[in-house]
């Protein structure tokens, strides 16, 4: 039987296409290995696998974490709640190391001091079949205090002491007087450097608020000494009003600009 002639240019383009495609592959992996999956893009945020009490690597993870503190103000507490599903090896407890795991991630910009640690039992469609999934949830609980409360913020730089209203002294804070009393021995015996600055709420006069963060810095930096740190190793300053930190117009914001900075330069 005799082929027509378009069969046979048919087939024929049909074999120079299918040629060229398996010769361009076999050049690629030749010259440049097997071609690699666009790589796709993630959101950073820590994922697990079934049972594991670690995250998967993720190169986005420090946008993300970035972005989660930034959500936070300052003083703040972040509640971290690691999930668990039923039918995994000791839930309560793997959930607790997952949002441990994520806590120790987040350091030093947030020391452990300011987080908790929460467990929750979830239904999804995680398995020991399935990819890694979210496994922890996040909230920013606010601190508040009253008027007449002094508080303790550490962050990776510096550490904040927050002043009751139209106070200068702390010396008779039991809380404030331990912790400046570790941080002193923690700092004796090194070539750290102290640098205490003052500030406050806009309540009053530049002129006063000024005098005021003065006042601060140097209660402070008095009590530096007390604890064994020479004077020469201690600078003080005010900015008083000036760069607040919270809002001026609540009671909570004005408590959160009353404060002292103490940057230790190692």
């Amino acid at each position: 039987m005799k082929i027509p002639l378009w069969l046979i240019a048919l087939l024929f383009v049909g074999y120079t296409m299918w040629a060229a495609t398996c010769w361009h592959q076999h050049m690629v992996r030749q010259c440049c290995g097997e071609e690699t999956p666009a790589a796709v893009k993630t959101s950073g945020e820590p994922l697990f696998r079934w049972n594991a009490d670690k995250p998967e690597s993720d190169p986005n993870f420090p946008d993300w974490k970035k972005a989660l503190l930034g959500r936070g103000g300052q003083g703040d507490t972040l509640v971290i709640t690691g999930y668990y599903r039923s039918g995994e090896t000791n839930g309560e407890q793997l959930a607790l190391a997952r949002a441990a795991a994520i806590r120790d991630m987040l350091a030093p910009e947030i020391p452990a001091n300011r987080v908790r640690l929460a467990a929750k039992l979830v239904a999804d469609d995680l398995s020991a079949d399935s990819g890694p999934k979210i496994s922890a949830a996040y909230a920013w609980t606010k601190m508040v205090l009253k008027k007449e409360d002094s508080a303790i913020i550490e962050s990776d730089k510096d550490v904040i002491l927050l002043f009751p209203f139209n106070s200068t002294e702390k010396d008779h804070d039991p809380k404030v007087d331990e912790y400046l009393k570790n941080l002193c021995e923690k700092h004796k015996a090194t070539a750290a450097t102290f640098n205490v600055v003052g500030y406050t709420d806009d309540v009053g006069t530049d002129q006063e608020n000024i005098a005021l963060g003065l006042a601060r810095a140097k209660s402070v930096a008095k009590i530096l000494q007390s604890n064994g740190i020479a004077a020469s190793r201690i600078t003080t300053d005010s900015k008083g009003e000036a760069n607040p930190v919270a809002d001026n117009s609540t009671d909570d914001g004005r408590h959160q600009n009353r404060r002292v900075v103490i940057t230790v330069n190692l």
